[in-house]
């Protein structure tokens, strides 16, 4: 079943056979008339009856009509195809009778009741209908089997014989120049820019010209553009009438031809020419009986599909000559070739529509986006100012595209045409814009633009300065800084409370003993080692956070890398050997090492970076190496190796895929140690985040703090039981962060003598985070 008129004064009638039917049925709801006679119904039934295959008469809803619809439909000439249902209540089944072979249901009746008894009654309607079908086709071929063709058979017969001849006959004289002429009347319509409707319009009235048709219609399917799916072609399951000539108005509103039956289902499997002629004869092999309804429906002899990329796009119908002449082989051919000159022009209408869609998507991405664009062509022409820059240039309302560039403030244009004289992209140049100063920040890119991607085609150079306002930039930069200081600080408060209250118990408690055990000597030196090591704490903690309270102010200068890993494997070498906890053998090589009673961690160095010297503060720069190294060798309670390399980086070592000027250094360190499980290696660089009950967990987030302040990154890569590589990537032209302070000679001659001295920066002991 296809369609279903459904009778109805009840607003929820149709939504409860939509839910029962399902998606396959297609649902005509049609109210009674307005003042109920028999008259009325039978209009009503004598309009419909030939559009549907079903029909549902909700007899509650129309209370006493019911009775004239229930006569009327029984005197009315319903087809073998035409299965009834009628839903009413036991009153009025009493008193109204129904038709035979109808199926009354109850009011009563829930919907999956409901359900099942329809699906079961139109399923046995379809089968007795194939059935009969099937019997007649086997009764006409044994007929044909056994005598041969009845006197009726050669009767139907010679018309069909004299058509066909009447066909070879006007093919003999079909007229070559009206083929021509339809062709260049094509052409000049397809050449036209039409929207899709005035097309088919113009297409239609041309078809029916050139052949003298009666009746025409044109199906299509919805076009889907894509544009934000990515996908664009026919879509849906039916095909609508957009176009029509002599088509009854109800028809018209109310059918669709289907891709999986009927006319639609045909065309989409075989990519021929329907005739009606072929399809008719309900004895036939070929016969089918949806094919034959739409076609009487239509009033039409001929189906011609119209096909873009193997798929069904739409159908044009059509019915026989005006003046009652066959239609030729020719002229068919000639409809199928014009059809596919349509497909190609509705294809080329969206591919239009689609470009259009993407111009004006763009423009309206360049009109709205946060950030300047100005092109510029090689001659200094605007070629485009998007909505911002008017904004940021103080340019005023006057439209500047097709001006030339230095209406545009000096300080722009400059950058612009440096980039297009120079052939070179200008990456973030700060300038100031007159008269209040405002910082801009100017990147312009030097580009040959080649229309429709095509070699030979039209070329030119162009500039594409992207302008943003470095004020906003700052000003939102300064306040995500802040918000994430508040959120750090707040962190910190948490867990210096809690470190400090830890190392105040111990005092606490010895303190409130001492009056009583004052004169016992050994509690009194315990007592002292005690306070002495739990104010080191507190002291090593206040000291750590005032680094991260206050910008690191850095003072750069000539640093020797090899003397400067020499010197930090020397000092935490010297810390363990105090520590009694493991010895550091500072080979070049595996060789033999002293039996001792402490693990030994070898260490190995590979120091291939050439330039030998980068720039940077020693002192901040010593303590993050050496950090790393305490790290590594905590890591080793058993002992191990440790491996040191450098090398030049690689562009692919930085964030943004490009080296800094000067070049880089990449410092690798790895361990045979423990190594740090997955999810403790999320948070390693966290602050106060340790597993180890030494330490209060600073260590890594100094050390990326001091590799973050130099301009470089800090990558820590591990394995649980197979070992940690840490990986600093250091520019060798020091390129500090904005908010660190330039420290002057006099602090740089002051930290070394310092160092000298033996005052050092407090340690972070202990802090292996998460090794």
């Amino acid at each position: 079943m296809q369609t279903l008129l459904l009778l109805s004064s009840a607003t929820d009638a149709q939504r409860l056979l939509a839910e029962v039917l399902g998606e396959e049925t297609s649902i005509i709801p049609v109210p009674p008339p307005a003042e109920p006679t028999r008259e009325k119904f039978d209009a009503l039934w004598s309009t419909w009856l030939r559009l549907v295959d079903a029909l549902f008469v909700d007899a509650v809803s129309l209370a006493e009509s019911a009775r004239w619809a229930f006569e009327s439909l029984a005197a009315a000439r319903l087809e073998e195809r035409h299965a009834v249902v009628v839903r009413a209540t036991a009153f009025q089944l009493q008193l109204y009778p129904t038709g035979q072979g109808w199926l009354v249901v109850s009011d009563q009746d829930p919907p999956e009741r409901l359900k099942q008894l329809l699906q079961t009654f139109l399923e046995l309607r379809q089968a007795q209908a194939r059935l009969k079908q099937a019997e007649a086709v086997i009764a006409r071929q044994r007929q044909a089997g056994t005598i041969g063709a009845t006197a009726g058979e050669a009767a139907t017969l010679q018309p069909r014989l004299a058509a066909e001849a009447a066909g070879v006959a006007g093919g003999l004289a079909f007229d070559w120049y009206r083929y021509r002429d339809a062709l260049k009347s094509l052409s000049r319509l397809l050449g036209q820019r039409h929207d899709q409707q005035l097309l088919l319009w113009e297409f239609l009235s041309l078809v029916a010209e050139l052949l003298g048709l009666s009746k025409l219609a044109i199906f299509m399917r919805p076009f889907q553009a894509g544009f934000f799916n990515g996908q664009s072609g026919p879509s849906g399951g039916c095909l609508t009438m957009v176009a029509h000539r002599g088509v009854a108005q109800e028809v018209v509103g109310h059918l669709r031809l289907r891709l999986d039956a009927g006319i639609g289902g045909c065309l989409a499997k075989e990519a021929r020419v329907l005739r009606r002629a072929r399809q008719a004869d309900p004895l036939a092999l070929d016969y089918d009986a949806q094919v034959a309804r739409e076609f009487d429906l239509l009033g039409t002899e001929v189906a011609v599909p119209i096909f873009d990329n193997d798929q069904l796009l739409g159908v044009l119908t059509f019915g026989g000559k005006i003046v009652g002449a066959p239609l030729t082989n020719e002229e068919l051919e000639l409809v199928y070739a014009l059809m596919s000159q349509l497909a190609q022009a509705i294809r080329n209408l969206h591919l239009l529509d689609q470009i259009a869609d993407q111009q004006h998507f763009m423009s309206e991405v360049l009109t709205n986006i946060q950030t300047g664009v100005v092109v510029v062509s090689r001659d200094s022409r605007i070629l485009h100012l998007n909505k911002r820059v008017y904004g940021l240039l103080n340019l005023g309302a006057q439209d500047l595209v097709g001006q030339r560039a230095n209406m545009l403030p000096p300080v722009v244009a400059d950058t612009i045409f440096e980039a297009l004289e120079t052939g070179r992209e200008i990456r973030q140049r700060e300038v100031a814009l007159p008269p209040e100063g405002r910082p801009l920040g100017i990147t312009a890119t030097p580009m040959v633009v080649r229309l429709g991607g095509d070699p030979e085609k039209e070329s030119g150079s162009v500039a594409v300065a992207l302008i943003e306002d470095l004020a906003e930039t700052r000003l939102r930069e300064a306040q995500a800084r802040e918000l994430s200081e508040k959120e750090f600080f707040m962190r910190v408060a948490s867990q210096m409370s809690h470190e400090l209250k830890n190392a105040m118990v111990s005092v606490k408690t010895f303190a409130q003993q001492l009056p009583e055990r004052y004169q016992d000597e050994e509690f009194r030196e315990y007592f002292r080692n005690v306070v002495i090591n739990d104010i080191a704490r507190m002291d090593l903690l206040l000291n750590t956070l005032t680094c991260f309270a206050h910008p690191l102010a850095l003072s750069c200068e000539p640093i020797d890398l090899a003397e400067l890993i020499e010197s930090s494997l020397k000092n935490v070498s010297q810390e363990m050997v105090r520590k009694h906890s493991t010895r550091l053998a500072l080979t070049t090589a595996a060789g033999a090492i002293t039996e001792t009673d402490v693990p030994v961690v070898t260490v190995q160095r590979a120091l291939g970076f050439k330039e030998g010297r980068l720039e940077g503060d020693r002192i901040r720069l010593q303590q993050a190496l050496e950090q790393i190294i305490r790290n590594a060798v905590q890591a080793m309670p058993a002992g191990g190796r440790l491996a040191v390399a450098t090398a030049e980086a690689q562009a692919a070592d930085f964030p943004d895929q490009k080296l800094p000027d000067g070049g880089a250094v990449r410092i690798e360190w790895k361990d045979t140690g423990e190594g740090i499980s997955l999810e403790n290696l999320k948070r390693v660089t966290d602050p106060f985040y340790t597993t180890r009950n030494v330490g209060i967990g600073l260590g890594l987030p100094m050390v990326k703090k001091i590799v973050e302040r130099h301009g470089g990154q800090l990558e820590i890569d591990s394995l649980l039981g197979r070992g940690t590589t840490v990986t600093v990537v250091l520019p060798v032209r020091a390129q500090l962060a904005g908010q660190d302070a330039m420290a002057g000679r006099s602090k740089s001659a002051s930290a070394s003598a310092s160092a000298a001295s033996g005052q050092r920066l407090p340690e972070t002991v202990g802090a292996a985070p998460a090794k």
